[in-house]
């Protein structure tokens, strides 16, 4: 588990790190957080812009705030405040949010807020700080999303039979673990998708050829250097699904390109002309992750390795969990390494 020392500042240094929202019990909340994720660093809060960019230093490295106000987040992030990364969050919709995240590579995190929360997800928050701050600067380990031990199994499947008897052998313990039935159906449907995009669309020869991705029907076995590393990892509150692949083909253009195309998908009356059918995929697999998932978290690591994490809260009903806005996370760590 990831342990802090608090940071030490001179007197009067002045804040790099920004959070403003204009609900003021909202902004102490997000603050506390922001600023323990931060190793209690020195952090400008205010509900008001104006004061709050009085606050800032120029090589200000984060800004945090409401869905409402991240444009001019951004601006800042453009002109004034050259270093920073931008964090938001929202109650919903999501979609101007990811599209925003599209063209503005500085949104790193898009939180989505249940409106039965008093804030956004403070483990999210905490999480999206450290990355952005470089505090925690490789792929998410598992383990780091909850606040005590989780129970943690571990898969490595090699053949198309294995990635099904993966599927079902998640869905079970899901089941165990205190998911209901529609939710255990999203869960088994979201491990089979991050297992065919590690085990189909990211192995590629010597050649940097797709081998798979032509054929996602076909029966494959592959070999050793090619296989993924699943995990299933719970509190009883929680519940995640991981997946890596040693390739790192996905790019974080990719990522939103897919999402986008499936909420344009999802709103359209024709949606084979916005499918892209490329490859032997839908090409909107990590679309139905991110819509299934409460969380869904990106680590890219080009040329190297892809890591996405599905998070799914297992106290959300079926009826809430329908209207509950995503959040995701895109951490490229070919950007945020120092």
């Amino acid at each position: 588990m990831l342990k802090l020392s608090p940071v030490v500042e001179p007197p009067g240094t002045a804040a790099r790190i920004g959070v403003l929202d204009r609900n003021r019990a909202v902004l102490a909340r997000a603050t506390r957080v922001v600023r323990a994720a931060a190793g209690l660093a020195r952090i400008a809060s205010d509900s008001d812009p104006a004061g709050l960019r009085a606050q800032l230093a120029p090589d200000t490295q984060l800004l945090v705030c409401d869905g409402a106000d991240v444009e001019l987040a951004l601006d800042w992030a453009e002109t004034r405040f050259p270093q920073a990364r931008v964090i938001t969050w929202s109650p919903g919709p999501m979609e101007p949010l990811v599209a925003t995240a599209k063209s503005c590579p500085r949104l790193r995190s898009i939180l989505g807020w249940p409106s039965f929360l008093s804030m956004p997800r403070p483990w999210e928050l905490a999480l999206a700080v450290r990355a952005s701050l470089h505090i925690n600067d490789a792929a998410l380990r598992v383990s780091e999303l909850f606040a005590g031990v989780p129970v943690a199994t571990k898969y490595r499947p090699r053949t198309s039979a294995q990635r099904d008897a993966v599927t079902a052998e998640i869905s079970s313990l899901a089941e165990r673990a205190g998911a209901t039935g529609r939710m255990i159906g999203r869960i088994g449907e979201t491990c089979h998708e991050l297992l065919m995009n590690a085990m189909y669309d990211a192995p590629v020869n010597h050649y940097g050829e797709p081998r798979y991705a032509h054929d996602r029907r076909a029966t494959i076995s592959l070999d050793e250097h090619e296989l993924p590393t699943a995990r299933l990892a719970t509190d009883g509150t929680l519940l995640a699904i991981q997946v890596a692949d040693p390739f790192g083909r996905l790019t974080r253009a990719h990522v939103l390109a897919s999402i986008c195309r499936g909420q344009a998908a999802a709103h359209s009356a024709d949606a084979d002309q916005i499918i892209d059918s490329s490859h032997g995929g839908a090409g909107l697999g990590l679309w139905k992750i991110h819509s299934a998932a409460a969380s869904t978290i990106v680590d890219l690591v080009v040329g190297h390795s892809t890591t996405v994490t599905a998070v799914f809260d297992l106290d959300i009903g079926a009826r809430e969990s329908r209207t509950m806005p995503p959040s995701l996370h895109i951490f490229d760590h070919a950007e945020l390494g120092p």
